[in-house]
């Protein structure tokens, strides 16, 4: 056996999409291990490093593989979609794709970050992660649904020093202290901000639009209107995602850009034309219509320092599933992002398997849930 880490060209598709279909089977959610446009775009665009491992002995063939993604604007990284033939596992093939994205974070390489989630049916992928020095940061239950739905947890690794030019955050709600706890049990010298409640008198009631939505799915449509109707840099931040659904009110005052993931439900927010605070009357029915659309998991990612924003989306029942320190560099200062989640199916963790190390992420994530859906239940009795 003489493994080699190298690229791949266009004519590996057909084999390395035997290689994900033989693993994952028919229902893998990422583009380009089930599509072979959209393999053959990720080995030809700058954007991306692709990796995969041969076994030089049998003839060359391809044994392994994964690919970073890199957005080099904002300077973080995403490894993704590793999968190693069954035949080769436990021989460190693995392991050596996961240790190349050291060299995106380098001292003088290009990132700050780079991160990857893994699946939890099994907890190998995990042990890589955690062997290769990456810091477990949270969970995603119900995110992706491969033969059912599953979650996935969260590892970050940084370049040295870029925690350290953390910009505090002042205050957070109080429902995201658990959640900052965990991560300072990790890394000690990471500090917890004063937390706060917001009153009811404190959020203006009465939004300045409709309320029902309407969603329009048109991947080149969609994307060409983001590109041209929102320019601030700070509204259009969600690494490797691109918007290919746009939901508006019936007035159009509120334009939502998100990503939808047609095959398993999976749908992330990405920019919208009013502050996300704004949103908190329209919620309920923002959520009718993505159920409408067969969208089961919602994700947020914000900045750590948008309270208000953040206590709205508690309220609209999303929990906070992540925090990522330093996940954005902006004039040399580096901003913690939080990912706050909400699945519309019921949480079923029979099956999964996580490291000790995810396990607060699970035991605060179920605390909240439970909070949020049984605590504020009210029982009436009208017999007497």
């Amino acid at each position: 056996m003489r493994i080699v880490i190298e690229s791949p060209t266009l004519k590996d598709i057909d084999e390395l999409l035997k290689l994900y279909f033989m693993v994952y089977g028919q229902n893998y959610p990422i583009g380009f291990g089930n599509n072979a446009k959209d393999a053959a775009k990720a080995i030809n665009s700058e954007s991306c490093k692709w990796l995969i491992a041969r076994d030089k002995g049998r003839g060359g063939m391809i044994v392994g593989s994964m690919v970073y993604e890199l957005d080099l604007a904002d300077k973080v990284a995403k490894g993704l979609a590793l999968v190693v033939h069954p035949d080769y596992r436990k021989v460190g093939i693995a392991s050596r794709l996961c240790a190349w994205g050291d060299n995106l974070i380098k001292k003088g390489g290009p990132c700050n970050s780079v991160y990857t989630t893994t699946r939890t049916q099994s907890i190998g992928p995990q042990l890589i992660f955690l062997k290769e020095k990456y810091l477990p940061l949270g969970i995603f239950p119900n995110a992706h649904r491969i033969k059912r739905h599953e979650t996935t947890t969260l590892f970050a690794k940084f370049q040295e020093g870029v925690l350290e030019r953390r910009v505090q955050t002042e205050k957070i709600p109080l429902r995201l202290v658990p959640l900052y706890q965990v991560v300072k049990n990790i890394y000690p010298e990471f500090e917890i901000p004063k937390a706060e409640s917001l009153s009811d008198r404190s959020i203006k009631r009465g939004s300045p639009w409709d309320t029902t939505y309407e969603a329009i799915y048109a991947p080149n449509y969609v994307l060409r209107r983001f590109q041209a109707q929102i320019t601030d840099a700070d509204a259009q931040f969600y690494p490797f995602h691109l918007p290919n659904l746009l939901i508006v009110d019936e007035s159009g005052k509120v334009e939502i850009f998100a990503y939808y993931n047609q095959l398993d439900g999976y749908c992330t927010i990405i920019s919208c034309s009013q502050p996300m605070y704004a949103m908190h009357e329209t919620f309920p029915s923002l959520l009718d219509k993505l159920r409408s659309l067969g969208i089961t998991y919602v994700e947020v990612l914000i900045r750590a320092d948008r309270f208000e924003s953040l206590e709205v989306l508690l309220r609209a029942q999303f929990l906070p599933s992540a925090l990522y320190p330093a996940m954005r560099e902006k004039n040399g200062k580096t901003y913690d992002y939080v990912i706050m989640t909400r699945t519309s199916e019921p949480l079923d963790f029979v099956g999964m398997q996580v490291d000790k190390a995810f396990k607060p992420y699970v035991d605060q994530y179920v605390f909240l849930w439970k909070q949020m859906h049984l605590e504020s239940l009210e029982v009436f009795n009208d017999y007497k």
